[in-house]
């Protein structure tokens, strides 16, 4: 008896589909593309049970004939591929011809399509693998295709579906990402009643970068333009004033399809740190032009990645021309109005600094208006000095000496026990010696650390203190966010704020953290919902772990935007009183994104590096 067997079609093609359709996102990705490549001006989504259930997608587009629309249910049936030369040139988003004969092998398809404006269409239904029924009906010009009960004939793989609200933001970020690659069509999405996602057709990419990310939320959006061994990038980043927690909100397209690869990944990212010297990401959406030959993206089921030729130029192109567009978006900060609200009313003295000149020290963290002293603290200290109005080294004197003059340097609890500070190095890191050797501590992350275990404790307890804004600030959400602010009241609130949806993407925000500034209450919230976000993908949306996922990404949030930052000078007691503080935390060693607080060199490695000991 023969062992080997030629499979049955209805098994080949939910064979098939495990590679085309993984979820329902991927359904949504493989119909709009293909009404894109069909000429569509407007594509229109609706889901229902995050897609589960059942999903639609219409379009406008060129439609089919009943030849055509009957064929396309067939495996390896595509109007995109002719002959193999074809494959070096494809120009269309899809074009195996697989899509829709996969997905009928495992729901339950109904295709509606007419070529013109008579009104005659033709039907194809096909329903879990049998055999397609075709019949004409009244239609209007382009196609619908329904989808319904998504493997609900596969088990096996129903089961390793995500929750609805999971599917629903997979598609949310799905179709945002085909609409950032055609920003000349229409895009909806609508889930059951509600919209989800509302983008008419922009001219440009810059305008609808700037639409999906939310008029408002992003202003100054700056366009990227470089050309380099014969390829070309093109497309939009936010300014370097306006950066985020994670790289959400950074889209890649090569030869106008949404792609993955690890070299163009790596140049952005050196971009933004070369540019904004911070560990903070630009959200972008970048467009890599090269010619076809040099690129294959046939290289997964999924087409969502591509093998470069060159993948050393491409690396250069995207390094180059994102860093340029951020370093040339760079411009003086503004200082606030207040600064400069008194007239210069005499020479500064080491004591006494002008009106004006103090209220730039203070908005600078140099000053401290109600001792009349710098941030430094020492009596008798040139306070002044700490504003810059001196030589460097009378600075450098001073600070020193408000070091030395401060008991509270003498013996400072730490987590690696009692310390002498010593000062601070780049005005960044705590310099510390200890009984075993020196200590260097990044007051960021530390700070970071002791916040961050606060606030996690009050978020188990009663939650963070909230204000009242007296000017409620409205802003228009990206769509993600728009989602993930539907579906987060008791996160919110637990956090101290209250967000209340307008319309569509467009939101008001009436209170905030009580330690969070007016007018930083935009950037922490969207900081939240990304980090939110991340936490929601990494764990799903049931049980307690998820809870306790999302209360740590919202400590976290929070802890980082209050925590005191690099390039920021502390006074002695500060310093002492922030290195105990930290040696209380349960976990004192890293910061809640996993960065190292303290370093430690042995004196005896000290000695060694000098040469006076050899152990």
């Amino acid at each position: 008896m023969a062992r080997i067997a030629v499979l049955p079609d209805v098994l080949v093609d939910q064979i098939a589909a495990g590679e085309v359709v993984e979820r329902p996102a991927s359904v949504v990705k493989e119909l709009v593309e293909n009404a894109l490549d069909a000429g569509a001006a407007r594509v229109d989504v609706a889901i229902e049970g995050g897609g589960i259930a059942l999903l639609s997608v219409s379009d406008d587009g060129c439609g089919m004939d009943p030849e055509d629309a009957r064929l396309a249910l067939e495996r390896h049936a595509t109007s995109k591929v002719r002959t193999a030369e074809d494959l070096g040139r494809i120009g269309s988003l899809g074009f195996r011809g697989e899509a829709l004969p996969s997905i009928a092998s495992v729901a339950r398809l109904v295709l509606t399509t007419s070529p013109d404006a008579s009104g005659l269409g033709t039907e194809v239904v096909a329903d879990r693998g049998a055999e397609p029924v075709v019949r004409p009906v009244r239609q209007t010009k382009g196609t619908r295709v329904v989808v319904e009960d998504l493997f609900g004939n596969v088990p096996a793989r129903r089961k390793y579906l995500k929750s609805q609200d999971a599917e629903q933001r997979a598609i949310v970020k799905t179709l945002t990402a085909l609409a950032l690659s055609r920003p000349g069509v229409a895009f909806t999405l609508r889930a059951g009643e509600r919209e989800l996602l509302a983008l008419p057709a922009a001219p440009s990419v810059l305008d609808r970068f700037v639409e999906v990310m939310g008029r408002g939320a992003l202003t100054g959006a700056l366009p990227v333009t470089y050309a380099y061994a014969g390829m070309s990038l093109s497309g939009a980043v936010s300014p370097p004033e306006t950066t985020f927690a994670s790289r959400t909100f950074q889209w890649l397209y090569v030869n106008g399809r949404a792609a993955r690869d690890g070299s163009v990944a790596h140049a952005a990212r050196l971009a933004a740190e070369e540019a904004l010297l911070g560990e903070r990401s630009p959200a972008w959406v970048l467009f890599v032009t090269v010619p076809p030959e040099k690129v294959d993206p046939n290289v997964h089921p999924q087409k969502s990645e591509v093998r470069f030729l060159e993948p050393s130029s491409v690396h250069s192109l995207v390094h180059r021309g994102l860093r340029d567009a951020l370093a040339g978006g760079k411009t003086a900060t503004a200082l606030p109005a207040s600064v400069l609200s008194e007239p210069y009313a005499r020479p500064a003295s080491w004591g006494d600094a002008p009106p004006a000149a103090t209220a730039l020290a203070e908005s600078l963290g140099l000053w401290d208006a109600a001792g009349g002293a710098g941030i430094a603290g020492a009596a008798g200290a040139p306070a002044f000095a700490r504003a810059g109005n001196v030589p460097a080294p009378f600075a450098l004197q001073a600070a020193h000496a408000a070091w030395e003059a401060a008991p509270s340097a003498a013996s400072v609890a730490s987590p690696v026990g009692a310390l002498r500070l010593l000062g601070q190095y780049r005005e960044s890191y705590l310099v510390a010696e200890g009984a075993d050797g020196l200590v260097l501590v990044d007051q960021h992350v530390a700070h970071e650390r002791v916040r961050f275990e606060r606030i996690r404790d009050r978020l188990e307890g009663q939650g963070l203190a909230s204000q009242v804004l007296l000017s409620p600030v409205t802003f228009e959400a990206a769509p993600e966010e728009a989602d993930a602010l539907s579906r987060a009241d008791a996160v919110l609130s637990s956090a101290g704020f209250s967000v209340s949806e307008l319309s569509g993407r467009l939101f008001v925000v009436s209170a905030a953290p009580a330690d969070c500034p007016a007018e930083k209450v935009v950037g922490v919230l969207r900081d939240l919902l990304g980090r939110l976000s991340d936490a929601a993908e990494t764990v799903g949306s049931r049980g307690a772990e998820s809870v306790s996922k999302m209360k740590d990404a919202l400590a976290a949030s929070l802890a980082c935007r209050g925590a005191i930052t690099v390039n920021r000078r502390l006074a002695p007691e500060e310093a002492a009183r922030l290195l105990s503080d930290l040696s209380t935390c349960r976990d004192p060693w890293t910061c809640p994104h996993g960065r190292p607080i303290l370093l430690t060199l042995a004196h005896a490695e000290v000695r060694k590096r000098f040469g006076r000991s050899s152990g």
